[in-house]
């Protein structure tokens, strides 16, 4: 429990960078990129202290699995902003990042127990190749939200905002703390709306890139699972939920490579897919959590 305490770290941070857009008036992008960074870094240190307090074996608390899963999360969003120039991918993505780290610090205390005779790198690549395609499916659904909801305001000839203003220069001296935030957040040039192609590009990537991670992690769980039960037979429900998910995935990378599928309907597969991966967690993790061994 003590370790788990420096779960609220990241946690405060996070939220500071938040308030920053609230309370500096002077370039606040570049303190909340700064704060999203830094507070990256203590994310990654922890990571590494915890994997190290477990000597990377097989036995993995549940609660440091969920804030792995957040700082993979993190990790992606960072490398698109990066990448794409696109800064509101940190200022949607980050609230996720938020909730995924209050959860591993809520979690049940449970251990996901080495009873299976492999090597701990295997039941390891598993884990990180799962977390990672599921990482990049989030943040397509992320971007599969704000495409739906740009698309729906362009049709209405408006732009998307997280809050409607003015411009940056709008307002006097009365204009009060609450419009400095929205002056604030129009720094991020979210006034002009985002680009769909982009998006829609964007949502690609993280297709391309999270199906084969998840399908490799799939195949690697299989294994395992069949080195648990001694039956490759055996068909359990979570294998079930996983394939459908798999599937759906599958589906919407043949229709965007095959059939040349964009936009709306891509948009609304990639949620369809993340709300499957959704109720697999809820499967995996608390409805039949002998599967993974989980005690």
């Amino acid at each position: 429990m003590i370790f788990k305490n420096y779960y609220f770290i990241p946690i405060l941070l996070f939220f500071l960078s938040y308030a920053v857009l609230y309370i500096k008036k002077n370039n606040p992008y570049n303190s909340f990129i700064f704060l999203i960074y830094f507070t990256f870094a203590i994310q990654s240190v922890i990571v590494i202290a915890g994997l190290d307090k477990y000597h990377f074996t097989m036995i993995i608390p549940i609660d440091l699995m969920i804030f792995f899963n957040s700082w993979i999360l993190m990790l992606i969003v960072i490398l698109f902003e990066l990448l794409y120039k696109a800064k509101y991918i940190v200022i949607y993505a980050t609230p996720i990042v938020i909730a995924a780290l209050l959860i591993s610090y809520f979690a049940p205390s449970m251990d996901i127990n080495a009873i299976l005779k492999v090597d701990s790198w295997l039941l390891i690549a598993h884990i990180v190749l799962i977390l990672t395609g599921d990482s990049l499916f989030t943040l397509a659904f992320i971007l599969s939200l704000i495409y739906i909801l740009q698309e729906r305001k362009l049709k209405l000839k408006k732009n998307l905002k997280i809050i409607n203003s003015g411009n940056k220069n709008s307002g006097g001296k009365n204009e009060g703390r609450l419009f400095n935030f929205r002056r604030n957040f129009n720094y991020f040039n979210l006034g002009k709306g985002y680009n769909l192609e982009l998006l829609d590009n964007m949502n690609y990537q993280c297709l391309k890139l999270g199906f084969p991670a998840l399908t490799a992690g799939i195949v690697i769980g299989i294994y395992l699972s069949s080195a648990l039960f001694k039956s490759v037979a055996s068909v359990k429900p979570i294998e079930i939920i996983s394939l459908i998910t798999w599937l759906i995935y599958a589906i919407l990378l043949h229709e965007r490579v095959a059939k040349g599928l964009r936009g709306n309907k891509a948009a609304m597969l990639s949620i369809a897919g993340f709300i499957m991966i959704i109720l697999t967690v809820g499967f995996s993790l608390y409805l039949f959590p002998e599967f993974h061994g989980l005690k």
